[in-house]
């Protein structure tokens, strides 16, 4: 297998996030605007929609959404647990195998699956976005290697896109791997090589990409990773630091085949955001297509980030013997992906007239 690398690298200002963060009357605005005029009617559109976890959401819950918002804000202001950095960076300067330990300190901080790859400039975004204080500084990132780390999303709760208690989840789980992306970096740190933590709000990378670089899983028709063990129920954090590991190799799942015949994560969409059909090349890239601006202008009305995709993907359900057996089915056998649809249908239902619930 051959990754599929951009033809240019993607700059952060063109995000939905960051076109979401200008304000009018500043300059980041004015700037961002005349260079991209044709995206300022429809930015301005969902600007006046209401933000998400607000009132005049469809899911609104004060309960949730306080709490939703307390775990983003406290992403900030993490405190670093010294006493496991200190044991972590003695295992780290007398281990033999740096990526064992490194692998293993990440399990303990609450990762599922973790991998390791070159980083290569056609994932590091061109220019910071997100906020105006470093709005439009080029990113120089010479870090050779790339620590890529999944956390996994609550079953349960996921099955409730897209209420609130799918934001909530998201929250708890960005938080998560906010404080595992800065604690390895202490560690790395305190150990003697440079490191940067990426996380929630504060990427110089593109994760999912990346993520797939490391033998972490597959690209879906839904334009999310999908994991081994775990579908596209995960979140992903990264850290690249100056010490160089080996990188690991990248992994079929039967995923791009199966998510040709499948189309669950499109045909549920209540946005109608993803593509039905076949690929077509995106920044040099053979992929489905997502139309961000009708995602993310859903996920606005309803006041949550959504989730369905993620949910009603047959790659996301429960990580146990049966649903691992079916994985590996489908991994190995290609015979095996339409009748592995047949009974995932017959069990789990397909869709219905209600784009804002499925039968699971």
């Amino acid at each position: 297998m051959k990754i599929q690398l951009p033809d240019r690298q993607v700059d952060e200002r063109d995000t939905m996030f960051a076109r979401m963060a200008r304000c009018k009357s500043t300059a980041a605005y004015q700037e961002y605007y005349t260079r991209r005029p044709e995206l300022k009617q429809i930015d301005d559109r969902l600007r006046g929609m209401p933000r998400l976890m607000n009132p005049q959401g469809k899911y609104y819950d004060p309960e949730k959404s306080e709490q939703a918002q307390n775990y983003f804000d406290a992403i900030d202001n993490i405190e670093i647990n010294q006493e496991f950095v200190t044991r972590s960076v003695q295992e780290l300067k007398v281990g033999k195998n740096p990526k064992k330990i490194i692998i293993k300190l990440a399990h303990e901080l609450g990762a599922v699956a973790v991998g390791f790859t070159d980083l290569v400039e056609a994932f590091i975004y061109s220019h910071q976005g997100r906020f105006d204080e470093n709005y439009g500084q080029p990113i120089n990132l010479d870090h050779p290697t790339a620590i890529v780390f999944l956390v996994e999303m609550d079953f349960d709760r996921m099955q409730k896109a897209p209420r609130a208690e799918t934001i909530l989840e998201s929250a708890r789980q960005y938080y998560r791997a906010a404080v595992i992306s800065q604690t390895l970096v202490a560690v790395l740190i305190q150990a003697g090589y440079a490191a940067k933590a990426h996380y929630d709000a504060h990427y110089n990378l593109i994760l999912p990409a990346l993520a797939i670089k490391a033998g972490l899983g597959e690209l879906g028709r839904n334009n999310i990773l999908i994991a081994d063990k775990y579908g596209s129920r995960v979140r992903i954090g990264a850290v690249t630091t100056d010490l160089h590991l080996e990188s690991d190799a990248l992994v079929s799942l039967g995923a791009d085949t199966f998510c040709r015949i499948c189309k669950k994560c499109a045909k549920n969409c209540p946005s109608h955001a993803l593509e039905m059909d076949e690929k077509s090349m995106v920044c040099g890239i053979d992929k489905w297509p997502t139309n961000v601006e009708r995602c993310y202008a859903y996920w606005r009305q309803v006041g949550t980030d959504c989730g369905i995709c993620m949910a009603v993907c047959p790659f996301s359900h429960r990580n146990n013997r049966f649903h691992n057996l079916i994985r590996w089915l489908i991994r190995n056998f290609k015979w095996s992906h339409r009748l592995a649809l047949f009974f995932d249908d017959l069990i789990y239902g397909q869709w219905t007239d209600n784009n804002d619930s499925f039968s699971k």
